[in-house]
């Protein structure tokens, strides 16, 4: 009896494999038919781009991507959770299926990027501008908290600011570290005087966020 019990449950746990990558097959062979189109996007950027959504959330639905520009005959394809940690298991299975493509580089989670304290995001039609961000962050319990303050804040417009400072955060320290390595980030306005209460600009965040994980 537990001879056949064991058996059913292998048999169940392979066709959930199965299952699962045959979802990401499905979604890669898609995407492999059409890498050249896909590649020129800008002749039919609204079709192609909706196209891709249609078939990245028929794979998980929640799932979002950015793609860069063409540099040296390829573009990175970027997987993305949306910051959403239920996720992180459905980008990181995609990413790692991924076969090799001629003119896409595929990544998981929305990576760092250079000179992150000088961007400016224009979020729902207001400029924000990274160099006029401020940080105060801690070190508690092993955890890392951070909170975020902004010269206009308000509360009424509170989902606008924390939905442009994911965006900030993520090219500060990369998708997967804000989720996972962040355990408390609250946003407020910033004081008049920041260093007298003891801020440091948006500029030190990778440095201090490193050299707390690195420990």
């Amino acid at each position: 009896m537990k001879k056949i019990k064991l058996f059913l449950l292998l048999s169940l746990w392979s066709m959930n494999v199965l299952g699962t990558q045959s979802k990401e097959v499905t979604f890669w062979d898609w995407f492999s038919k059409n890498e050249n189109n896909l590649f020129y996007l800008e002749k039919d950027q609204e079709r192609l781009l909706d196209s891709i959504s249609s078939a990245l959330n028929e794979y998980e639905d929640g799932l979002v991507f950015e793609i860069s520009n063409p540099l040296n005959g390829k573009r990175k394809f970027i997987i993305s959770a949306d910051g959403i940690s239920e996720l992180f298991p459905s980008v990181q299975a995609l990413s790692k299926a991924a076969p090799v493509l001629d003119k896409w580089e595929v990544i998981a989670f929305r990576p760092r990027m250079e000179d992150y304290q000088n961007f400016k995001i224009d979020y729902a039609g207001n400029e924000i501008d990274a160099s006029k961000i401020w940080i105060y962050y801690r070190i508690q319990d092993g955890f890392f908290d951070l909170i975020i303050y902004h010269p206009e804040y308000t509360d009424e417009e509170r989902d606008l600011f924390v939905s442009a400072s994911y965006i900030l955060l993520d090219m500060a320290l990369g998708e997967y570290n804000v989720t996972t390595g962040i355990r408390y980030i609250d946003h407020q306005r910033l004081p008049a005087d920041p260093t007298n209460v003891g801020l440091l600009p948006f500029s030190e965040l990778r440095n201090a966020f490193d050299s707390y994980n690195n420990k």
